[in-house]
């Protein structure tokens, strides 16, 4: 019994030994020239171009065209909206962010332009907002009941600030043009 216990352990010593040696001879000298492409190639050989091909993901891939469906218990529509609260709305944003400086010169930048502007759509020019949701100033314009009015206006806004985009917010009933 004492001696298969013995056994057993040198087998393991043994084995514990040999799976910690070098799988080929370290030598101290690099290998020629030769022998390393033949290495680095043998390497490279791993995965060709039409293994890369099978890797990517086919367009047609069933998961990259799913469309996602709101149910219509949680659909609401722009008069719903409004029905709701009614002071929600869009306005267009021209900038967030964390300098109070460079928001208050868009702000003043959206105001020198809008007097240049010579074919405003309406009869008041809408106003600035500098909103500040820590840690962003957000430079905002405008209170507008219905996305294509904001669209609208965002149209002529692009030529000045290519950056705007409309977000829904709260607005001033009281200042919709």
């Amino acid at each position: 019994m004492q001696t298969s216990a013995l056994a057993s352990a040198i087998f393991i010593l043994l084995l514990a030994l040999s799976a910690c040696s070098p799988t080929r001879e370290v030598a101290d000298e690099p290998l020629p020239p030769e022998e390393a492409e033949a290495e680095v190639g043998s390497r490279s050989a791993l995965l060709t171009a039409d293994d890369l091909d099978d890797l990517r993901p086919d367009p047609s891939d069933r998961f990259l065209a799913i469309e996602h469906t709101i149910p219509e218990a949680f659909r609401l529509s722009e008069r719903n909206l409004h029905e709701i609260d009614n002071n929600a709305g869009y306005r267009i944003q021209l900038l967030s962010t964390q300098n109070i400086d460079e928001a208050d010169s868009k702000s003043l930048d959206y105001y020198d332009w809008a007097s240049e502007y010579q074919q405003m759509p309406f009869d008041r020019t809408p106003e600035a907002y500098i909103d500040f949701r820590p840690p962003y100033y957000r430079v905002r314009i405008g209170d507008f009941r219905r996305r294509s009015e904001a669209n609208s206006y965002l149209a002529i806004l692009r030529e000045y600030f290519p950056g705007a985009w409309v977000v829904m917010d709260t607005i001033d009933p009281d200042l919709v043009p």
